[in-house]
């Protein structure tokens, strides 16, 4: 098997928003927060966002999986990684060379092994935010990432009186 060369997105003079979905089952959200885990990882069949999207200095939002989109907390990255096409071998092989800072449980591993393309994104500077409602549709078919540029733009305001 031949050296992998992975590409960093660097270079980029915009910083983005992103709508992350986490596993609440695997308790992603707590585990950021607490500092046991510091990356997260996100994979596709193809090459689509946020690979290649996502970079040092953007923010993710996340939102859980179990809920009805709303944001409780954020993180900067620190740094992120795309992977060139994977065979499956290739993705479990990174999947344990990152696990120290993915802390991925057995079903992650199996949900996330075997994908071709693969994003691994380290975050930094987490903090709990007062929960705030987003529009969930943004994450529809998008297997839970989305970049929306600007958190604003998908930020459900509730009704003025």
């Amino acid at each position: 098997m031949g050296k992998s060369i992975y590409l960093s997105w660097s270079g980029r003079s915009d910083i983005m928003d992103h709508l992350v979905c986490l596993d609440s089952e695997a308790k992603e959200l707590e585990r950021l927060t607490k500092g046991i885990k510091s990356m997260i990882v996100h994979g596709a069949a193809e090459r689509k966002p946020p690979h290649g999207q996502v970079g040092e200095g953007d923010t993710l939002y996340f939102v859980l999986d179990s809920e009805d989109g709303l944001v409780r907390a954020k993180a900067r990255v620190k740094n992120a990684t795309s992977s060139p096409m994977l065979n499956q071998e290739a993705s479990i092989i990174r999947l344990i060379q990152n696990q120290r800072k993915l802390m991925l449980t057995e079903q992650q591993v199996r949900r996330w092994g075997g994908r071709r393309y693969m994003v691994f994104v380290e975050v930094e500077q987490i903090e709990h935010l007062e929960p705030f409602c987003i529009d969930r549709s943004v994450l529809s078919g998008k297997d839970g990432w989305a970049v929306v540029g600007d958190i604003a733009k998908v930020r459900k305001h509730p009704p003025s009186n």
